[in-house]
């Protein structure tokens, strides 16, 4: 199998903020042309997330790498109408607009549908389509909040889940509808949502609560309820990751301690078991914990930093995370085909950068070359004072 096996697939991507650019960055990394038509005077937001090194945001770095950047104003018809020639040669397009923004734009979905039969759109929006909640605002928290994956904790999530879960959600389901499509011939409107991603990711919870009602901040099976499956703290201050579920796995680490008496409490959900637990897991410290699991090949690790995640040899052998040229990192598609990972070019876009080299590629380039003509049409990056103070001072933005 190719590691490009997207290749010849053309994306135009409308979308902005995490889960949309990180679906595209996924089919970039498989193959996909991508390009990413952006709004001219601040253009994607991620551009400017902070840290910003040498001008370019590290988020934007993982993000953006090996795209390209076309500056289109779609309120003006000269940018529509770029749009629109675009898509008659895509295969794919994202957006992630708030329900009803396409179609105040004059490109309802079964309009886009009924002038490009073939085309694959995918709608990643927060809360989908339709409901109640569908003209509402919100983030990855709220989409959380409502869909129940915050409540085992009660506390801030390690990882925006919604936004991770959905992107791949949306890549999965535009593969999916790319196969469809070979059979049929017709493309697909994909109505994917943040929100259902959360729920999605709430599998655990959903078959706890089949067993008997949890309430915001009580613990299931897999969220710390379980000694056996839980976090401790070390001699040394540390975090330690226990997770010896199995009964062999349990068996063997209380034999490896010489600690029978522990054997009966690995399903014991009770503060005592837990306390008991804690106190055997501080007799050694974080160091000592990994060789331990280690040696008595057992299922538990010592919880590390970022810093040190990325410099753990099994990080180093798979080439999880690498830094590119412009020192920032470059996060690797996680699967390989044929022993390759797939890899997108490491180069950023330029907000716009793009730009003239599509309008030649459409026939659109202006015969004067008026860059004036361009911009009074929403065509092109336009600079501005808003822009500079983004980059300037982080406090000031939203």
């Amino acid at each position: 199998m190719s590691a490009s096996p997207l290749s010849g697939l053309l994306v135009v991507d409308l979308s902005r903020h995490l889960p949309g650019p990180l679906a595209a960055r996924i089919l970039r990394d498989l193959g996909a042309r991508v390009i990413k038509v952006e709004e001219p005077e601040l253009g994607d937001p991620v551009r400017n997330a902070p840290p910003v090194r040498g001008g370019t945001s590290a988020l934007a770095s993982q993000l953006l790498a090996g795209l390209e950047s076309i500056a289109l104003d779609l309120k003006k018809e000269p940018a529509r109408r770029v749009l629109e020639r675009l898509l008659e040669r895509a295969d794919v397009l994202l957006e992630t607009f708030r329900p009803g923004a396409l179609a105040r734009l004059g490109l309802s979905p079964e309009e886009l549908l009924e002038r490009y039969p073939k085309l694959i759109l995918c709608s990643l929006s927060g809360w989908g389509q339709g409901g109640p909640q569908s003209g509402r605002a919100g983030h990855d928290l709220t989409y959380q909040a409502l869909a129940g994956s915050l409540a085992p904790t009660g506390r801030m999530p390690a990882a925006p889940t919604a936004d991770l879960l959905g992107a791949w959600s949306a890549v999965s389901g535009i593969l999916a509808t790319l196969v469809g499509r070979q059979r049929s011939g017709r493309g697909t409107h994909i109505d994917a949502a943040l929100y259902d991603a959360a729920g999605h990711g709430n599998l655990i919870a959903w078959a706890a609560e089949a067993g008997r009602p949890h309430g915001v901040g009580e613990p299931h099976a897999l969220a710390g309820a379980l000694p056996c499956y839980n976090l401790y703290r070390s001699r040394d201050g540390g975090l330690v990751a226990l997770a010896a579920l199995e009964h062999k796995f349990w068996r063997r680490f209380c034999t490896a301690l010489d600690r029978k008496d522990l054997v009966s409490l690995q399903y014991d959900a009770s503060g005592a078991a837990l306390r008991k637990l804690a106190v055997v897991m501080s007799k050694r410290t974080r160091a000592e914990w990994a060789e331990f699991f280690a040696a008595h090949d057992l299922p538990g690790e010592p919880v590390l930093a970022p810093a040190e995640a990325r410099a753990h040899r099994q990080a180093e052998v798979r080439g999880l995370l690498r830094t590119a040229e412009d020192r920032l990192p470059r996060l690797a598609f996680p699967a390989l085909f044929d022993g390759e990972r797939p890899r997108a070019p490491d180069h950023v876009p330029a907000l716009g950068e793009h730009t003239d080299r599509l309008l030649e590629e459409l026939g659109m380039a202006p015969d004067s070359g008026s860059r004036r003509e361009l911009r009074a049409g929403g065509i092109g990056p336009r600079r501005s004072l808003r822009r500079w103070l983004w980059r300037l001072a982080p406090s000031l933005r939203g």
